[in-house]
């Protein structure tokens, strides 16, 4: 299995080398060190088969939903405070 982590370069992202090759650093969420960018599957872990590589797609896919549902909350709480205090 050969990752292609080298389509992350463009963005800030270097892939790290490995024995089996290249993986991108991610946190157990899916999360890089570049905001917005979350990675999943063989990107992340090259030994994982179809089920697996499947599984920590559909995991990052429900953080990074979690995180953007937070990102909105945390901005209508911020309209609605300024509103408050614009009274």
């Amino acid at each position: 299995m050969v990752a292609r982590a080298d389509v992350f370069a463009g963005i800030g992202i270097t892939a790290t080398q490995h024995p089996e090759g290249s993986v991108v650093a991610a946190d157990e969420t899916g999360r890089t060190s570049v905001p917005g960018v979350w990675v999943a599957g063989n990107s992340t872990d090259l030994s994982a088969q179809v089920g697996a590589a499947a599984a920590g797609g559909a995991r990052t896919a429900a953080h990074l939903n979690a995180d953007l549902v937070a990102e909105d909350t945390d901005r209508a709480v911020a309209r609605l405070t300024n509103a408050e205090n614009l009274r």
